[in-house]
């Protein structure tokens, strides 16, 4: 008997004209449901644009800001944290995936491939092949599905009868069974290992080839694993919910290693391949560790690319508006929103310095002479003035002093003050503390020292990047922490349509992947562990190495794969974002660094102040924090979820 899935989406057909087969395998985001005219099956052409639709149910989330619900980012005008439970879109930055007409299509095109084979429509080497892509693509949809919904149903069959409500049939709708989360987890797995059995070493363009299948294999085997480990971490989701009662969201600890072998498995076989490498990997100074940084993700480098996709689809009117909303607002000359990635102080701490032979050393950013660098500022337009003479500041000469030693990383893929990009010095500076010992803080002031006019923002309201206009939570255009983001911005001058290539699996990615599998778990190598582990630190010019631990794999995790998304899954995964109940002594704030010019010797000097991320701050004026995440919203709601007869998710109950 067919299973019969209720689903609100609307069904998408399989029929398809010619185009180029090139740009749709190349551009995931194109809309090709509105394209018909020909029987697609009847050739190999039409059977390879059929599977370019297959292609365009990937839920990659290219270019995404996730790192913003994590204590690293945030948008400039907005100060969240964590996430919360949506019915349709699961948690607010946990991307999620619900449609099943995009899983009846991609079966439908499984059938049609095979069918298509053995008709000799295709030779069964190239069905094998097409029926493996589009397997990859289906377990990727899963994929996203488990990680923020626990399990789902697994339909491997077009659903060729649906349910429809105003037809008054009711007797005739069976509901597809909702399989326990470990069961999903599983299949899953194995799907990205059956793909990868039957994928090419070396595909085209970017379509999906052995080692997309083993990066993904590895990913979700990790995640699996974490959160088999870490279910408990922070508190558990209770018990007497019926969806953890049922197993429907709910992982076994004692399955961790199963899993974390299997993404050892994952991992080896693409290290070993040694088709991949990492790109820059032995720097001979810090300088060119940061030119090849920068380039990474400028230009493809394809020893680092695993897979991915391109934003290129040939029209120059359309596209992305990353680069443009993300840039510094020097840098921009349009009415558009931007300068909206702001980085947090937070994460800057974390970027260690070198010392005088590469080594690394601590990177919290020195902003007073009395090492207190755990005090913040809430209310600090009202409190800074009236403190400021009384706090030992560690005064700069200049205003970029305390970045200049830092991680390759940080350089190449965060903007500071005063840092050069499109031949433009960027502005971030936050106030002023004048020659009389009056203050200006994040509004509009100047004064003339010694023939010289000062600015409280760097430089004439109309050409900084940081700061100005921090109120207007609507179209503030300049950063609000201190610190913008770099990485993936073009070079050289602003793209209104961004057209460029997103890595979604580098091989960076499997080195970590490897590297913590093996130290959550003992199994593997723990010497190649720690060997790729410092084979990335290398890439970023250092010349020392650490110890494989957890936490240090963590740290280089976070450092290597900033802004990719990488975190707030890791923190997903690993149950670790922030709880207010159960972490009592920690903080689970963001904060922003203002660079402050300090007047008062009669010759410019620079102090930094620590203090909350000032916008819609639910600190400021004392108050108890409300960035917090409860244990039942680590899984999405369910839409519909009582049509189709399941337990509800505990978001639900």
């Amino acid at each position: 008997m067919k299973k019969i899935l209720y689903i609100l989406s609307a069904f998408v057909c399989l029929s398809l004209t010619f185009t180029s087969c090139d740009a749709l395998f190349d551009n995931l985001e194109g809309d090709l449901s509105k394209m018909s005219g020909e029987d697609m099956a009847s050739s190999e052409a039409g059977i390879s644009r059929l599977l370019a639709q297959v292609y365009s149910y990937i839920p990659m989330n290219a270019f995404g800001v996730e790192d913003q619900y994590t204590m690293n980012a945030c948008d400039s005008h907005g100060g969240d944290y964590g996430f919360n439970s949506n019915p349709y879109y699961g948690m607010y930055g946990i991307q999620t995936f619900w449609n099943w007409g995009a899983i009846r299509t991609i079966n439908q095109f499984m059938v049609i491939a095979d069918d298509a084979g053995k008709a000799g429509t295709i030779t069964e080497a190239q069905a094998k092949a097409y029926i493996a892509e589009a397997r990859f693509v289906r377990a990727y949809c899963y994929f996203v599905m488990v990680r923020n919904l626990g399990g789902v149903p697994i339909i491997e069959e077009p659903l060729d009868s649906y349910y429809n409500p105003a037809d008054g049939n009711k007797e005739l709708f069976a509901k597809a069974e909702r399989a326990t989360e470990q069961a999903t987890w599983d299949w899953v797995i194995n799907e990205f290992q059956l793909a990868s059995n039957d994928l090419p070493a070396n595909p085209t363009g970017f379509r999906a080839g052995k080692y997309a299948a083993l990066g993904m294999k590895a990913r979700a085997a990790l995640y699996a694993a974490s959160v088999s480990k870490y279910w408990g971490n922070r508190g558990a989701i209770e018990s007497t919910y019926k969806a953890v009662a049922a197993k429907k969201t709910y992982m076994d600890p004692s399955m961790a290693n199963k899993y974390y072998k299997d993404c050892i498995d994952a991992c080896e076989a693409i290290i070993n391949s040694g088709q991949f490498s990492l790109y820059g990997a032995n720097p001979t100074s810090i300088a060119e560790a940061v030119k090849n940084l920068g380039e990474m993700f400028t230009t493809k480098q394809d020893c680092e690319f695993i897979f991915g996709q391109t934003l290129n689809d040939g029209n120059n009117t359309s596209g992305d508006a990353f680069d443009m909303e993300n840039s510094p607002a020097q840098t921009v000359t349009t009415n558009e929103i931007v300068g909206k990635y702001s980085v947090t102080i937070n994460f800057v701490d974390k970027f260690d310095n070198y010392d005088a032979n590469r080594g690394a050393v601590d990177g919290t950013v020195v902003t007073r002479d009395d090492g207190k660098e755990d005090l913040y500022f809430n209310a600090t337009l009202t409190r800074f003035p009236l403190e400021y003479s009384a706090i030992p500041y560690h005064e700069y000469s200049t205003i970029d002093e305390p970045f200049l030693n830092k991680d390759a990383r940080f350089q190449a893929w965060v903007l500071y003050p005063d840092c050069e990009f499109r031949n433009t010095t960027i502005k971030i500076q936050g106030g002023m503390i004048k020659t009389d010992g009056s203050v200006v803080l994040w509004n509009e002031g100047e004064e003339v020292v010694g023939g010289t006019t000062y600015y409280s923002f760097g430089a004439p309201s109309g050409n900084v990047s940081g700061f100005f206009n921090y109120e207007n939570k609507m179209s503030g255009s300049t950063y609000t922490t201190g610190f913008g983001l770099r990485k993936f911005l073009d070079p050289q001058s602003f793209q209104k349509y961004n057209k460029s290539f997103w890595y979604d699996i580098r091989y960076a990615e499997i080195l970590l992947d490897y590297a913590e599998a093996v130290a959550e778990s003992g199994q593997g190598s723990a010497a190649n562990a720690k060997k790729y582990l410092n084979d990335i630190r290398k890439r970023a010019a250092y010349t020392d190495e650490v110890d494989l631990t957890v936490e240090n794999v963590l740290h280089q995790r976070e450092l290597e794969l900033a802004f990719e998304g990488d975190q707030l899954y890791t923190l997903h995964r690993r149950r670790a974002f922030y709880d207010k109940y159960s972490d009592p002594e920690v903080e689970g704030q963001k904060h922003c660094l203002t660079p402050v010019l300090d007047l008062r010797s009669g010759s410019p000097k620079y102090i930094f102040v620590r203090s909350l991320h000032f916008a819609e701050d639910p600190l400021a004026g004392g108050k108890v924090s409300d960035y917090h995440t409860i244990a039942k919203s680590y899984y999405g709601r369910i839409s519909d979820y009582s049509v189709n007869g399941y337990e509800p998710n505990p978001a639900d109950e």
